[in-house]
């Protein structure tokens, strides 16, 4: 059996001055105990004046975290910690996507990628100085962040930060990421030597077969047969 106790938010304070605020709380059941993994009600009725908003906040004790916000007739939770995925290596002129998701805050949570400590600006098509020369596409909704032609100049520390207005933003842990240059040179040069290989090879090959290496061979090979053929066929008569 466990033992909750959840703290309404300012329920001291609207006890205290309900008569100011014109707000008054009161729970029937302030003890709740209920088996680990099974349902469990905490009630929580107030009275209000007319033509206010009320938004309610569920606290455990001694946490600094808001547990549960009740705002607007629905339930809403705080964002947990993004999961951030960005390659470790990237080849320039390629196309990169890094990404950034958590799935438990509710309203859902929006996504703002940082570099080097710096948010990066979201394309908003308007033709700024500041945006113009922006190479990437940033989608807040979806955490995307993709470079349709990635460059060295992309190369840095990433972070991600999820928020969605309730408690506190949560960020990834940073992550670098490396672009090089593809190395053309290095590449001609592999295959260069391969086509080299593969020539002597060759030229290997046929001097064998001028030479007569592989017939000699075919030649003792039948005459070897032929010999241990007439023996077997004298040694029966």
């Amino acid at each position: 059996m466990a033992s909750l106790r959840l703290l309404l938010l300012g329920y001291l304070g609207v006890l205290c001055y309900h008569k100011v605020t014109g707000i008054a709380i009161e729970t029937d059941n302030k003890n709740v105990k209920a088996e680990e993994f099974k349902e469990a009600i905490l009630s929580c009725k107030h009275k209000f004046s007319k033509g206010m908003s009320l938004r309610i906040e569920w606290k455990k004790i001694q946490s600094q975290e808001v547990s549960f916000v009740y705002y607007n007739g629905e339930f809403t939770v705080p964002p947990t910690t993004p999961i951030c995925v960005v390659p470790n290596s990237a080849m320039t002129g390629t196309v990169v996507e890094l990404s950034c998701k958590e799935a438990e805050g509710s309203p859902p949570s929006e996504y703002q990628w940082y570099k080097n400590g710096i948010a990066l600006l979201e394309k908003t098509g308007t033709g700024s100085a500041r945006t113009t020369n922006i190479t990437y596409t940033m989608n807040k909704k979806s955490g995307t962040l993709i470079f349709n032609t990635v460059s060295k100049n992309d190369t840095g520390e990433y972070f991600c930060v999820a928020s969605n207005g309730i408690g506190l933003p949560q960020k990834c842990s940073m992550k670098r990421m490396q672009v090089d240059d593809l190395n053309v040179s290095g590449i001609i040069t592999a295959v260069v030597i391969v086509a080299l290989i593969m020539a002597l090879c060759g030229l290997g090959v046929l001097y064998a077969q001028k030479k007569g290496y592989f017939t000699s061979k075919k030649s003792n090979s039948q005459s070897t047969s032929e010999k241990d053929f007439k023996h077997t066929k004298s040694f029966v008569i």
